[in-house]
């Protein structure tokens, strides 16, 4: 499957720098957990609250 690279991308990534906890949120199937799962392949965690 192709890969779509959101808006908020750089932006989480320059935040996930000086904040411990980020939340994502937003409506249904728009890529917030595979944008999260893609920024945790470096060193970072990411946990759902499904």
């Amino acid at each position: 499957m192709m890969y779509i690279k959101r808006h908020l991308e750089t932006t989480i990534e320059k935040l996930s720098g000086c904040c411990k906890v980020l939340l994502v949120t937003g409506p249904r199937q728009v890529g917030k957990t595979t944008l999260l799962r893609r920024l945790a392949e470096g060193n970072r965690t990411y946990v759902t609250m499904d």
